[in-house]
This record gives structure tokens, C-alpha cells and sequence, in this order.
């Protein structure tokens, strides 16, 4: 095990800089700091089934892993670097009850999946001179985060229990640390190497969600940035040609460059229609 992320830190002037680069919510550079030389679009993987039934019951016929251009493909719809999901998939509903069919479950939302972060990480590190110094920003809101969500229990009386989660990081680690205030959001920031990331563990060492990748993270020389925003069902990079070349030639992520101004917004998508 490499060493977990250190956080959250009590200091968050090492992300100041950022702000001054954004340009309005929901274009590339509105999420990315504007200035690097190409940026990237991840799109996060998709679960895809084939389902049959047996009376009432459903049976798994074919699990695969889908890219966003498959489905694309499969629905006559239009793969390109600022598509949307639900134009790409035109309007269809998974199979209802005891109906045939596939199931495609939505994108993850505001997170990359662990294999998919371990490659970005890999290729990340050949682009910068401190992959060990690197910062990582995580939104506060989120349910785990900020001691929202519950836990539920079972007595041995039977009786079910309702209690608060523990918080995260333990109590004075959340509430007695820093915030990046960036437009709308506010983020923790924790030290991170990229190393880490290569293992499938990382979240549970570093006393993160099990299915939470950082919202941000960049180097300490600024070589590249990326970002996952909350509302988002990609990831997006922005640094060097030759990065931004190397994760679209990855065989393990979906990504497809961007232009800085692009709308990440449903209204972005030209060339696929809206669904009603």
C-alpha cells in the first residue's frame, strides 16, 4: 500500500490560482482552468445487460462493459467529443417488468471509476515533474462528507435503529479544515501522489467513499488539471498536446479532446436531438 492521501488539509491557498482561469459554469475552461495548450473529455463507462425473464423472475443474459460510441452506434445516434447521454440514447427506456431487453445503467455521476482513475493516473504521471506532490480536491457536500447520511442497524431486540454516520476523517478533520471556494462549490483538499491511485484500495485507506475519485487534482508544477464535476457523467483534463494525445489513445478510458469553449450542457450536444 502507498501512502494514503494526507487530509484534509487546514491551508487551501495552493488552489487559489485557479479561479482567475475559469470561464462561465458549464463550458470546458468553466470547469478546467483555461490556458493549457488541449484538453481532454473522459466519458465514464457504462454497465450494459441483457435480460430475459423466466416467469416472473429476471435472468442475466449477456454483463458487459459499453462505451458511450457503442451505444451510439447501437441507437443510430451520433458519437462526438460534446454528446450528451441522454441524446445518445434518443429516448430509450430500459425493458419493463417482464419485458426483454437491455439495461444500460447511467454513467457515474460527479465520479471515475477506480480502473479508469488507475489508467488516467499512469498516463498523468509521465506529464509532470512532481507526480508524488500533487493536490487533490474533493466536494464537501457530498452526503459522506458532511455527515447527511444515515447508518442503519438492527438490534438484537430485532428492532430497527437510525442513526447519523460517522463523519469522515474524524469530526475536527472536516469541520477544522480549509475550503477551496471555486464558483458554486466548495472543495477539501488533500495531498496526494499519483502512485496511489494504481491501487483499488486507495479510497478505503485514505478514509474515502468507496466509489468516490477526487473532484480535482493537479500537480504541484501545474503540468495538467483535472476535474470531475458533480454534475457531470465525464471527466475532463486540460495540459500538453502530447497528454491530451496519450489518453485518447488509451485502449482502457473513452476520451475524445475538446475545445476549451465547448458546452458541456444538454443544449451542447448539435448533433444528436433532445429527447422529450
Amino acid at each position: 500500500m502507498t501512502t494514503p492521501l494526507e487530509g484534509p488539509l487546514a491551508d487551501s491557498d495552493a488552489g487559489l490560482w485557479i479561479t482567475e482561469l475559469l470561464a462561465p459554469p458549464g463550458t470546458v475552461t468553466g470547469t478546467v482552468p483555461g490556458g493549457f495548450e488541449a484538453y481532454a473529455r473522459i466519458f465514464h463507462p457504462i454497465h450494459a445487460q441483457l435480460m430475459s425473464w423466466d416467469q416472473d423472475y429476471p435472468e442475466v443474459v449477456e454483463s458487459r462493459r459499453l462505451l458511450w460510441s457503442e451505444l451510439a452506434q447501437e441507437r443510430g445516434t451520433v458519437a462526438h467529443p460534446l454528446m450528451q447521454w441522454d441524446s445518445v440514447l434518443a429516448g430509450y427506456r430500459n425493458p419493463v417488468w417482464n419485458e426483454p431487453g437491455w439495461q444500460y445503467e447511467d454513467p457515474l455521476v460527479g465520479s471515475l471509476a477506480t480502473g479508469s482513475l488507475a489508467e488516467v493516473a499512469r498516463i498523468l504521471a509521465g506529464h509532470t515533474s512532481t507526480p508524488e506532490e500533487c493536490l487533490a480536491g474533493l466536494w464537501e457536500g457530498w452526503g459522506w462528507v458532511s455527515g447527511a447520511e444515515v447508518r442503519h442497524t438492527v438490534g438484537t431486540d430485532g428492532r430497527s435503529r437510525t442513526e447519523p454516520a460517522s463523519p469522515p476523517f474524524g469530526e475536527t478533520g472536516v469541520f477544522g479544515a480549509a475550503r477551496l471556494e471555486l464558483p458554486g462549490r466548495k472543495y477539501l483538499l488533500f495531498n496526494a501522489g499519483l502512485s496511489l491511485f494504481a491501487d483499488p484500495r486507495w479510497q478505503e485507506a485514505s478514509g474515502w467513499d468507496g466509489l468516490q475519485s477526487p473532484n480535482l487534482l493537479w500537480p504541484k508544477d501545474r503540468q495538467w488539471f483535472l476535474a470531475t464535476e458533480i454534475d457531470f457523467d465525464s471527466t475532463l483534463v486540460g495540459g500538453s498536446a502530447a497528454l491530451i494525445d496519450a489518453l485518447v489513445q488509451s485502449d482502457v478510458v473513452e476520451c475524445l479532446a475538446v475545445p476549451p469553449d465547448g458546452d458541456l450542457t444538454q443544449l451542447g450536444d448539435l448533433l444528436n436531438e433532445r429527447p422529450d
